[in-house]
């Protein structure tokens, strides 16, 4: 399995590149696995974003990219290890 693959079926996904927050069927995508291997804790991690999010979005109205984002240099994950972001109240 080769996991830089997953959810860049453009059949499958519309626009698979880009980051959508309010994207249609967000749960439709492989990040925790699937099937036999879907991760244990991928309710957990769900859960745990969900309430980030929520909290985020009751504290501040908007955020702001204020640099460029680093990458992470690995052929197992695509994300990234840093993302200047200001959050405005």
């Amino acid at each position: 399995m080769w996991y830089l693959s997953r959810n860049h079926d453009e059949t499958a996904i519309a626009r698979p590149n880009e980051f959508i927050i309010d994207r249609k069927n967000p749960r439709y995508h492989l990040y925790f696995g699937f099937g036999i291997h879907r991760c244990m804790g991928n309710r957990l991690g769900e859960m745990q974003l969900r309430i980030l999010w929520e909290e985020i979005l009751k504290r501040f109205s908007h955020g702001e990219v204020v640099g460029q984002p680093e990458r992470v240099l690995s052929n197992f994950v695509r994300g990234y290890s840093s993302l200047p972001v200001v959050l405005h109240a």
